[in-house]
Order: structure tokens, then C-alpha cells, then sequence
């Protein structure tokens, strides 16, 4: 089969999704099998698509009929510029937190050596991110699920950083480390918000490392301000990825007057998705 006749094939039996997604997926899965940039595709219609390859196309349609994550069919995904392995043992990594990324990186110069601790870790996604870009900096990574913890060490290994990695609960560990930055992309999605979200979220990631809750939506922040209390130096910063209807309460949490600087950050949707407070 040629590739123009596949490409025909595949929108036309993803015609659930938006077009663009269609090509996307398409898109994705040329670089991943048959090595094709996407503007190198049309340039290769004519070519043969190999058996082996064929197939690879078939089990992949057949899962994202399903509605399964494309980053998880390939077993990977791109973040803040770094290639990650992701299973279904952690979140797919998402751009409103390389946002939070890059809005911690604008507080110092690459040459810095901050001490930070990134808490949820899951992929490994923020701490990865933050130490490729601080490569003097200490950065220790914590999360309750060992099978996140071996997928980024792994991660970690394969974009040549070192990160400190420590299997804890938020919400039990204690340490009489003292550090720079407290970062975290907690749970932080209600149960009654379920029926908003897609299939493909619903019935693949995990909903550990998604939902709290309804009754203690702010289960996980409490626990961060407590180690931002206890763990944090003065002048210290912490970081989290916030849910947008409780923005103001989350704030409310890192009180005057142990903490100054609190600021709410709104992501590129508008959405109020990151919180910013200083330890006095």
C-alpha cells in the first residue's frame, strides 16, 4: 500500500476525531515508523509501505479507535524540548506544565545551582526538565508509585541528568533537608469533574496521579505547604500546577505570614493553572 492510500485510510477510519488531530496522529506515527517528517510525507506518497510497517499502522489504528493516547501507543513523548518514555504507569506530560517549567527557569540563570525537590514526579518530566536546564543544580525527585520511579530513572538516564529519586507519599514524607525550590504537579482533579473529560484520560492514565477527592480538593497543597514550611530555605520558592476553580483557596493556603510573593499564573488557555509563594 502506498502512502497516500494509507494516509486516505486512516483519516477516513478516525472520523470520530477533529481533522487535525487525524493528522496528527498520522503525522506521529510516520516519524515514529517510517522515519518521515511531516513535510517529508507528501513528498513520499508514491512510496510502498513495507508489511512490517503496515502492520505496525493497523495495531495503532485499532488502539486509537479505542481512544488510547497516541504517546502511549508510541511509548514516548516530547517535553520542554527532551524526549520521555511514558507507560501507563504515569500521566502523559502536558504543555500547561512545561509553562511551569519555564516560569520556575526564569527565576535563575543556567549557571545557578539551586537545591530542588520535585514532588509527584511521575515521568519525571519537571525535575528532568529543570536539571538538563540547571546542570549544576541538586534535584531530587519523589513519588509513591514504583513503577513512575523506574520510568524516570530510566528517563533520567536516557537525557543524561542526574536526579535523586526517593519512593515517599506527599503526604507522610519528612526530611530535614532544606531546599531552594519545592515544585509539584499534584492530583488535583475532583471525582465529580469526571464526567468533563475525555475517554482517552479516563480510561488510560492513571487515576492515582489524577484524582483527590471532592470532599478534600486540596488534600495534596496542604501537604506542600507544610513541606514548603518545613523544607524550604528562607527566601525559598515553591511551584505547583493548580486546579482552576480553586485558585484563590490554594493561595489561601500559603499564608502572609509565613509566605510572601503569592501569585497566582494564568497558563496560555487563560486558565488560572500555577501557583508561585516565598518563604519569608
Amino acid at each position: 500500500m502506498k502512502i497516500s492510500l494509507l494516509k486516505k485510510r486512516f483519516l477516513d477510519e478516525l472520523h470520530v476525531f477533529p481533522s487535525s488531530e487525524r493528522l496528527v496522529f498520522f503525522q506521529r506515527l510516520c516519524a515514529a515508523y517510517l522515519n518521515l517528517k511531516p513535510h517529508q510525507i507528501v513528498l513520499n506518497y508514491g512510496k510502498e509501505v513495507s508489511a512490517s510497517d503496515l502492520s505496525s499502522f493497523e495495531q495503532a489504528l485499532i488502539r486509537l479507535k479505542n481512544h488510547e493516547p497516541v504517546q502511549y501507543i508510541l511509548g514516548q513523548t516530547s517535553f520542554f524540548g527532551l524526549t520521555f518514555s511514558v507507560s501507563a504507569s504515569v500521566l502523559i506530560p502536558r504543555p500547561e506544565t512545561e509553562e511551569l517549567v519555564a516560569w520556575i527557569l526564569n527565576h535563575f540563570d543556567p549557571s545557578d545551582a539551586p537545591k530542588i525537590i520535585d514532588l509527584g514526579t511521575g515521568s519525571g518530566c519537571i525535575a528532568i526538565a529543570l536539571a538538563h536546564a540547571l546542570p549544576n543544580a541538586e534535584v531530587f525527585a519523589l513519588d509513591v508509585s514504583p513503577d513512575a520511579l523506574e520510568l524516570a530513572h530510566f528517563n533520567a538516564k536516557a537525557n543524561e541528568v542526574k536526579v535523586n529519586f526517593i519512593e515517599a507519599n506527599i503526604l507522610e514524607w519528612n526530611s530535614n533537608q532544606d531546599f531552594d525550590v519545592v515544585v509539584s504537579n499534584p492530583p488535583y482533579v475532583c471525582k465529580q469533574e469526571q464526567e468533563l473529560m475525555k475517554d482517552n484520560v479516563l480510561a488510560y492514565e492513571p487515576h492515582l496521579a489524577l484524582f483527590v477527592p471532592d470532599e478534600t480538593p486540596l488534600v495534596f497543597y496542604k501537604a506542600l505547604k507544610d513541606i514548603a514550611l518545613n523544607n524550604l530555605k528562607s527566601s525559598g520558592l515553591c511551584f505547583a500546577e493548580i486546579n482552576e476553580q480553586y485558585g484563590n483557596e490554594t493561595k489561601a493556603l500559603f499564608d502572609a505570614l509565613n509566605f510572601e510573593n503569592r501569585v497566582i499564573k494564568k497558563d496560555t488557555f487563560g486558565k488560572d493553572r500555577m501557583l508561585k509563594a516565598q518563604k519569608k
